[in-house]
């Protein structure tokens, strides 16, 4: 597919919409397995955003986030991109220098990411989608194709100048449609209008991710109560706890406690990393790593485990152009210097595409029956002119953790978060 125009100068918009629903379990990955090249770049991201969000001057209490709707997102700008630009994306993203090795990889792993077979007790969703604006660029043929084909984007035409309404209806719509109405807004008409400096936008993709499964084992509907939860060693919240106690894989080293609460039919689960000492959000992610958790994870046993865990809410907003600008992407935001050439044919030589805002939305509701959740990234572009025996353990979560939401075949992360200020979060319900 070829989009031609007139070259006009412009900004492009591009939204990510992540969306998580689960609400069961499954077993882990087998012990030893080798992860995937793909994951282990996704998983090392995921690791890398979560300890620059906890090292911040005022750390949330709480955060949820998807870095795997990021990476999908900012990877049809990564394969646009040039020169230093390019390297502070690799470098910052873990994104492999070989674009067709990265579009690959992305395409497996979105197969593998969805159940063959559609399932009322699991079904995932991946889908991306791109509006382009022909009337201000002339798109490179050879980058509309990785979009149309590599990254499997529903293409669609768009007249973003005075027709901004229509087209951020049109944008929203599909997100909606695509994730089950959890999320219904990634854009509005003020992001898709003209700019004072001249600027407009060209193009908005959107990558969208649905999940919903049941716990394998559930919580137990009678046994959520209020127990005591330790923000930290002075202060103490009541908080709803649900209960259960099952067999589960679990496992430990000197300073953390691990265990996988599976959901249905074997696919998904959860991680839960909880520190053996109540400690800060900062120290808890001093503490971890990509290695350690891998660790921890394939040194699993199953036991008979008795869980404790908060029944929660919540919605996170991260600002990921400040946090991946603050890890090394710089000439990817500087209007003058971004290099994203490849995605137009360029009128004149100092014409360039540059990202204006990166913003993500994550949203989760841990239950009794399982787990839903949901998140949306959203990336502005501007065109300047320029075995053994089990054995009872305890689990009680009742101090700051850390979750992560893991496809056991690709050992991939989907989402990840802490929480240690229980009270500011809305009670889980379905």
């Amino acid at each position: 597919m070829r989009l031609k125009g007139p070259g006009k100068l412009g900004w492009v918009i591009l939204g990510i919409a992540g969306l998580l629903i689960l609400e069961g379990a499954a077993p882990s990955p087998q012990n030893g397995s080798e992860i995937p090249a793909i994951s282990e770049r996704i998983n090392a991201f995921t690791f890398d955003l979560l300890k620059h969000n906890a090292a911040g001057e005022k750390t949330a209490g709480n955060v949820i986030l998807s870095a795997q709707s990021i990476f999908h997102g900012l990877a049809m700008s990564y394969v646009a991109s040039g020169g230093a630009t390019r390297k502070e994306l690799a470098s910052v993203l873990h994104f492999p220098d070989d674009d067709a090795q990265l579009i690959k990889y992305l395409s497996n792993l979105r197969r593998e990411l969805m159940p063959a077979e559609k399932d009322k007790k699991l079904e995932v969703r991946m889908a991306n989608a791109a509006w382009l604006d022909s009337t201000c660029f002339n798109f490179r043929e050879e980058y509309v194709d990785e979009i149309e084909k590599g990254f499997g984007a529903a293409l669609r035409s768009a007249i973003f100048e005075k027709h901004e309404k229509e087209v951020s209806a049109d944008i929203n719509k599909w997100v909606s449609e695509n994730t089950r109405d959890r999320i219904q807004r990634v854009t509005s008409p003020g992001d898709l209008g003209a700019k004072p400096n001249g600027d407009f936008p060209v193009l908005v993709t959107v990558n969208a991710v649905y999940f919903k499964a049941d716990w394998a084992s559930k919580f137990d509907n009678g046994g959520t109560a209020k127990r005591p939860f330790h923000v930290d060693s002075a202060k103490t919240e009541d908080t709803l706890m649900m209960h259960q106690k099952s067999l589960l894989r679990y496992s430990e080293d000197e300073q953390l406690k691990f265990l996988e609460i599976p959901y249905i039919g074997g696919s998904y689960s959860m991680y839960i990393v909880l520190p053996k000492e109540t400690l800060t959000v900062r120290q808890m992610m001093d503490l971890v790593t990509v290695d350690r958790i891998t660790k921890l994870a394939q040194g699993t046993w199953e036991y008979s485990v008795d869980v404790l865990l908060p029944k929660f809410e919540m919605k996170s907003h991260v600002g990921v152009k400040d946090e991946i600008s603050k890890m090394g992407v710089k000439s990817a935001f500087d209007r003058s210097s971004a290099d994203f050439d490849k995605m137009i044919v360029k009128v004149n030589p100092l014409s360039r595409v540059y990202i204006s805002e990166i913003y993500h939305d994550a949203w989760i509701n841990v239950h009794e029956e399982g787990t839903e959740a949901a998140a949306a990234t959203t990336t502005v572009h501007f065109g300047c002119s320029a075995s053994a025996q089990p054995r009872l353990q305890l689990f009680h979560v009742d101090h700051p953790f850390l979750f992560l939401i893991v496809h056991n075949g690709s050992r991939s992360i989907l989402f990840a978060g802490w929480i240690s200020r229980p009270s500011e979060l809305a009670l889980g319900g379905r």
